[in-house]
């Protein structure tokens, strides 16, 4: 059976990618897509320069949570290099506490922000349970699933302050430029806005892409196979008219030892800044922890991301004050995983 199994994976990755007529996929409407073709592929020329480049990234962890009730450390930071050199780092946090609450006969997830050091400054947030941009599949929203959007409304919003204090000439997000969450298009307005008014060109890299071409193939894979130089970007690929979606995308390999295909985004207004963006950030992915891919997005990641062990702290000095009030009830909602997991047999 699992050689079957085998034969049967080696056969999906094995097929031979002819070039007819072949388009990538995109879901949604808005998005004309062009034909693939070997002519769209650029080669990359890495160059210097003195522009500074501000990496963004975010991080949370959930510190304690019921059914009703979510608790989380949010956590955003950018990292700016200059030259290939790190020139200045700042990290923003704040605790987010979400609430389920009653709001015209309807289940509500409210959210209370409460400052730390570095805060930084968010409007209140509220979530139907039912909004179909935080669901999955038919049932209600689950509570800790806000924390998600609050991350990225703090990026947005940390993106916008670079912008303002022109920190940096380029920003470069972790993820991409189309709004998926209600309320998401405005702090994407305000950024481009901010970005617009102090001439600082807004950007942004996915880790990952899971683009399609119409016969189920990956588009990634698709353009990796075909291309004839050792290092490229790809475009044109779709004209965006979605209104969610104000950017001109790229598929890029910055390296040619690189086994990864990324995708790149620019503000649709700004493309013509595209290719010297790119042959800039090149020069940036030479190292080789992950060769390929920007060295101050890894550094932003690191130093946005939340440990186990500040989760497990913050956890504890929490539930130490709340031992006396009752909180195991509501704790227990969410734990009966928990307890199985530590259970061998």
């Amino acid at each position: 059976m699992y050689d079957e199994i085998v034969k049967k994976i080696l056969e999906s990755i094995d097929e031979k990618i002819v070039l007819t007529e072949i388009y990538p996929k995109f879901s949604g409407e808005g998005y004309n897509t062009n034909k693939i073709d070997v002519e769209n592929f650029h080669e990359i020329k890495k160059f210097n320069s003195n522009k500074k480049i501000a990496f963004v990234d975010g991080g949370n962890a959930e510190i304690i949570a019921s059914a009703n009730f979510s608790l989380n450390l949010i956590r955003v930071c950018y990292a700016v290099y200059q030259n290939n050199r790190k020139t200045n780092i700042k990290k923003s946090e704040i605790l987010a506490f979400i609430k389920a609450i009653n709001k015209n006969n309807e289940i509500y997830y409210k959210t209370s922000f409460f400052k730390t050091k570095n805060y930084i400054e968010l409007e209140e947030i509220s979530f139907n349970s039912f909004d179909h941009t935080l669901m999955l599949g038919i049932n209600r929203a689950e509570i800790s699933s806000v924390a998600n959007a609050i991350r990225r409304f703090a990026e947005l919003r940390l993106a916008k302050q670079i912008a303002e204090e022109k920190i940096a000439d380029i920003l470069v997000l972790d993820g991409n430029l189309q709004s998926t969450l209600t309320n998401e298009n405005k702090y994407l307005n305000e950024l481009y806005e901010s970005c617009n008014k102090n001439n600082v060109i807004l950007t942004a890299l996915s880790k990952t892409s899971s683009l399609f071409t119409d016969n189920g193939n990956l588009l990634s894979v698709v353009l990796d196979d075909i291309s004839n130089f050792p290092s490229w970007f790809y475009y044109p690929i779709v004209e965006i008219k979605n209104l969610n979606h104000k950017a001109e995308l790229f598929f890029v390999k910055f390296h040619d030892k690189s086994k990864h295909i990324f995708r790149f985004e620019i503000f649709n207004v700004q493309k013509a800044k595209a290719e010297e963006i790119i042959n800039l950030l090149a020069t940036n992915c030479i190292d080789p922890i992950f060769v390929g891919y920007p060295y101050g997005l890894m550094e932003a990641d690191k130093i946005a991301r939340v440990s186990n062990h500040e989760k497990e702290s913050l956890k504890t000095m929490f539930l130490v004050k709340l031992k006396s009030k009752n909180i195991d009830k509501y704790l227990s909602s969410v734990d009966a995983h928990k307890i199985l997991d530590k259970i061998s047999f």
